[in-house]
């Protein structure tokens, strides 16, 4: 591994950037330095507009109406003043989030909005972070689009698949939600010249997930493609596994989805410096338990804010900012 900072990766978010950014900020303090990069490995939840939003999703924000914090709070203009407090300094009351944050396509996301700000190319090597569209209004959330890789500016190269395999669930989801084949081959294309460090994909390879893995995806692993292979979706081998050289790493649900207080430990990981890798929650993570988020209103809607961002809410509330 490359990375000069430590990176940290999560799998689903369903829509809750905060609650993954607060953690990322927990993480931070408890290491003692910055991440590099953030990456997100799908179910973003990027709905743009309600028109967009899929029926699980909507079946999901009935239980648990934090599951539209992006269209509410991220997809708006201007965002609440909490959102721009995460990338505040700590010394100024923020969270000190510096990382380049960078995203792949899950099978929940607004389909329209992505294909809108997706090139048409796929390009043959890795692109710069600033070569990478953004999906939210504050142009702080980088997409990498299937099929593409990137080049952090510690030299890291981090690759991506988004969506899932075609028959891998009996919906009408949009055609983008499809892992694309055509995306598989061109990683494939790029890692001969360039080797990944980092692949990020939504779903994981069938060999490594019997049951909820993608077939199309066994390709990458049987070519060693990369150092790390990091997915989200689903798991019915929660195990982290070495495969070919490739330490594959199952992520769990970021999100608070379900009725869970806290989310689940193995949600998230940590590539530090030199290449150790750390599974599981900052030790502070339960600050951010459910109970503790609290209902503002923004633009007419009623929206939840980060325990660690409450400050923020009451001084927007107040007109103090």
């Amino acid at each position: 591994m490359r990375n000069e900072f430590p990176i940290l990766v999560m799998g689903d978010v369903h829509g809750q950037l905060q609650l993954a950014l607060s953690l990322a900020h927990l993480w931070q303090e408890e290491l003692g330095t910055k991440f590099g990069a953030i990456l997100l490995c799908g179910d973003v939840g990027t709905f743009t507009r309600e028109e967009e939003l899929d029926s699980a999703t909507r079946s999901h924000a009935r239980k648990n109406p934090m599951e539209l914090e992006f269209l509410h709070q991220w997809a708006v203009s201007p965002q609440p003043p909490w959102i721009e407090a995460i990338f505040r300094p700590v010394e100024e009351g923020g969270l000190g989030i510096e990382a380049t944050i960078i995203m792949v396509h899950g099978n929940h996301e607004g389909f329209e909005h992505l294909t809108a700000i997706s090139p048409d190319a796929l390009p043959d090597s890795p692109v710069g972070v600033g070569d990478l569209p953004t999906v939210d209004s504050g142009h702080r959330i980088r997409y990498l689009p299937s099929g593409w890789a990137v080049r952090l500016k510690d030299g890291t190269v981090v690759g991506g698949v988004g969506g899932i395999e075609q028959g891998a669930r009996d919906k009408n989801y949009h055609e983008m939600a499809w892992i694309d084949e055509n995306a598989v081959d061109n990683v494939l294309l790029i890692a001969k010249d360039h080797p990944l460090d980092v692949l990020i994909t939504h779903q994981g390879p069938r060999e490594a997930q019997e049951r909820t893995g993608a077939s199309v995806l066994n390709r990458l692993l049987k070519r060693g493609v990369t150092r790390y292979w990091f997915h989200g979706h689903g798991m019915d081998d929660p195990s982290v596994r070495e495969i070919r050289g490739i330490t594959v790493v199952p992520l769990s649900s970021v999100s608070l989805s379900g009725g869970g207080q806290y989310p689940d430990e193995i949600s998230m990981a940590v590539i530090l410096p030199g290449g150790k890798l750390v599974r599981g929650l900052p030790k502070r993570y339960r600050l951010l338990a459910r109970n503790r988020w609290r209902k503002h209103v923004y633009m007419g809607r009623e929206v939840f804010v980060s325990p660690l961002l409450e400050l923020h809410a009451f001084r927007y509330r107040a007109g103090l900012s």
